[in-house]
């Protein structure tokens, strides 16, 4: 175990404003830490009693939802006060809502951030007042002590993998749609390269056509609705999330394809719509991800920090990925009843 070295400096937050993303992995901004121009050792200190703020993105988002539910889970299997705020996509809001919590004396804070760049401020108050900060999705700026977020990468492997194992076997070449998330989304850049490249190595496969969906179900439509029209011997649609994999099903139909006729539609983010449809037979496979038990990491992080502890997947931009599992018929059940016992 060892001490944490942060930068401590006062950085004036941007006042910028942005819409609040679909699944709550799709936002761009994603930075490596870097050192400021003035260093001191930062000593992490737990107060009495000990409490973790958390400034969530939306609570009108079901994923934040989850996360929110997991941070107060880990929070009561720790036997530490949950404290948390929402801040209902207003990025102004929650930088004076994350000093309110500083200023309650918590031990360690978790942000959901609206926007990335306005985080350096939060951290260094946070800093300042011997607070660990811990970044819960959406992307990254300043002198955060962990990231956790989804291992999109491995997403997109389990994806590819799944379309291998259907079709692999079957004479092709196979042609394959890719609906991406909006233009610099790196969250959505990785779920689409590591698909992509999986495929690119089998001469079964080519990617046709790759589209940004805008990450909405209008969006997937469109997106699925031209290249089906300019491929009508596509096979294979991978959306970078579910929205834009409920849309394309939807443009499927208009075109007259199906799941049941040996079509593949795969998702991403394991929401409730996509698992509907894999439940009515029209849609193949979405890769889910882990809101609640990301929230439980992040307080186990946090207490990890208070402990001088550093334990990370990525060292170089202190990043934690949480494991996706990818839902089909055959698992739905199973997966539907593990998410119940989170509720």
């Amino acid at each position: 175990m060892r001490h944490l070295s942060r930068a401590i400096g006062l950085v004036a937050a941007s006042a910028l404003l942005m819409s609040a993303c679909a699944s709550g992995a799709d936002e761009p901004a994603e930075s490596t830490p870097t050192a400021g121009d003035e260093s001191a050792t930062v000593q992490f200190e737990k107060k009495d009693p000990l409490k973790i703020g958390y400034s969530v993105y939306d609570l009108q988002n079901p994923y934040w939802q989850s996360y929110a539910a997991g941070v107060k889970a880990g929070g009561e299997a720790a036997g530490v006060e949950i404290v948390v705020v929402d801040q209902k996509s207003d990025q102004q809001q929650q930088v004076s809502g994350s000093l309110d919590l500083i200023n309650q004396g918590i031990s360690g804070l978790v942000v959901t951030p609206v926007q990335p760049s306005a985080l350096p401020s939060t951290i260094d108050a946070a800093h300042d007042a011997k607070i660990p900060v811990v970044i819960a999705d959406i992307g990254t700026a300043g002198e955060y002590d962990a990231y956790i977020q989804s291992n999109n990468a491995n997403g997109g492997a389990l994806a590819a993998e799944y379309v291998i194992e259907q079709l692999g076997d079957v004479p092709g070449p196979h042609k394959v749609g890719v609906i991406e998330l909006h233009a610099g989304s790196v969250v959505g850049e990785e779920r689409v390269a590591e698909f992509a490249s999986i495929l690119g190595d089998h001469d079964n496969f080519e990617v046709v056509s790759s589209l940004d969906g805008n990450d909405t179900v209008d969006g997937g439509f469109a997106a699925a609705q031209d290249m089906l029209s300019a491929n009508p011997d596509l096979e294979v649609i991978y959306a970078a999330n579910d929205d834009s994999a409920i849309g394309a099903q939807r443009a499927m139909e208009t075109a007259g394809k199906s799941v049941e006729d040996g079509f593949i539609l795969i998702g991403f983010d394991g929401a409730d719509g996509a698992l509907d449809l894999i439940e009515q037979g029209l849609m193949s496979a979405t890769v889910a991800q882990d809101p609640y038990g990301q929230g439980i990491k992040a307080v186990e992080t946090v207490l990890a920090l208070l402990e001088g502890e550093e334990a990370y997947d990525d060292a170089a931009t202190k990043t934690i990925f949480f494991p996706v599992e990818i839902v089909t018929a055959d698992n739905l059940d199973d997966f539907r009843a593990a998410r119940a016992k989170q509720d």
